[in-house]
């Protein structure tokens, strides 16, 4: 029988497809290529390609191969269920991502993203009683739909816990700082006593590390204490604003914690000219920076080797009182200003404002964070295989 020219087709690709099935490392690197939601049907084929995709070297290099293609995530509005969105940079269209709400959420309250890392989202949900003012803490994949919630840590009394995101060159490692108030140093005083716990992947579990001397402060805004950033192996906060420098705090992956000042400004300046209460923390090219908010200007800075290096002052190109900056993230030189209608970006190196589109809702508490997609679990990987 005369094989026809598709029925040739066919047998040709079948042939090279079977080549490439039977070399792993060149069919992990095709399928690594795909979106996290094609991966996760191909599971269903048979045993081999199951195994093929659910170990930690195909998680590895299919985030090498996401990380190409980097995007934000944004929850443009604070409800008990998060609606997540997928915006490119360049375009920032809208697209619905994912739908968070997870079984077992404090039903009473609002979920906040508080960071992004390797394809996962933190994410917080608060408790209360009459004494404590707590957090649910929960890990979500949003490309999985995987959610985690993380056990319970120790008391808080009197004010809520602070709570940071590191992680580690291993794709499996993160850590969850939480500084929380034991009580007070004295009874009728407003001295309270602080203590840090950490969350570890590895084991997951809390362990305490012991004493720190201070909570980070309210974020202009923001509705908890939880606004940081991770930076060059570190997480930072914002503890203090006030005269003559204010400070900050650091702890990094091995739990040694810093305190350090934050850049200078002459107590001869107007206090809309020094630094105020709408700063933002943010990462520079793994840098840990500060954009400072004036009346209608902005400085940012950056802190490089031990100390801050002032990088630039410019003006809003929106500021005219009719829109308020209610949040802010950035992606190497380019900063993303979140108003209450409107994103902005702000490219450093040309010094050129972009207007991007509209909510699909009015922004009310945004988080937007740079996110690429993952099939990491949100155990950080412990149940991945080791190839």
């Amino acid at each position: 029988m005369v094989e026809t020219r598709a029925q040739h087709r066919r047998r040709v690709a079948s042939l090279t497809w079977n080549k490439v099935e039977s070399n792993q490392d060149v069919f992990q690197d095709v399928l690594s290529r795909l979106p996290v939601r094609s991966i996760r049907s191909f599971k269903t084929v048979n045993r081999y390609w199951h195994a093929s995709v659910s170990n930690k070297h195909f998680a590895t290099i299919h985030l090498a191969q996401s990380r190409k293609k980097p995007s934000y995530i944004a929850c443009p509005r604070v409800d008990k269920a998060m609606k997540l969105y997928l915006l490119k940079p360049g375009k920032f269209n809208y697209r619905h991502h994912a739908t968070v709400d997870p079984p077992g959420r404090s039903a009473d309250h609002h979920m906040h993203m508080i960071a992004s890392f390797n394809g996962l989202v933190c994410c917080i949900n608060q408790l209360y009683d009459e004494h404590e003012v707590d957090y649910q803490i929960w890990i979500c994949n949003p490309s999985t739909e995987e959610t985690l919630l993380l056990p319970q840590g120790r008391p808080s009394v009197w004010t809520e816990p602070s709570i940071g995101v590191a992680y580690g060159p291993d794709i499996s490692e993160y850590k969850i700082f939480r500084i929380f108030c034991v009580g007070k140093r004295n009874a009728g005083k407003g001295d309270y006593l602080y203590e840090c716990e950490v969350y570890s992947s590895s084991t997951g579990a809390w362990r305490s590390i012991g004493p720190v001397l201070h909570l980070p402060m309210y974020v202009c805004f923001s509705p908890h204490r939880s606004d940081h950033v991770f930076a060059g192996g570190k997480i930072y906060w914002l503890v203090s604003l006030e005269d003559p420098a204010g400070i900050m705090l650091s702890v990094d992956m091995e739990e040694n914690f810093e305190v350090m000042e934050l850049p200078y400004y002459s107590t001869d300046l107007r206090d809309e000219d020094r630094i105020t209460v709408a700063t933002y923390l943010i990462n520079l090219g793994g840098s840990p920076s500060l954009v400072v908010l004036h009346a209608d200007y902005f400085d940012v800075w950056e802190w490089k080797e031990a100390s801050w290096v002032f990088v630039i002052a410019d003006e809003f190109d929106f500021m005219d009182f009719a829109e308020i900056v209610l949040f802010m993230t950035s992606s190497e030189k380019e900063i993303l200003f979140v108003t209450d209608s409107h994103l902005w970006t702000y490219h450093l190196d040309t010094r050129k404002w972009k207007k991007r589109g509209r909510p699909p809702t009015r922004f009310t508490n945004p988080a937007i964070f740079p996110f690429t997609q993952s099939l990491l679990p949100c155990n950080g990987g412990v149940r991945l295989a080791g190839k």
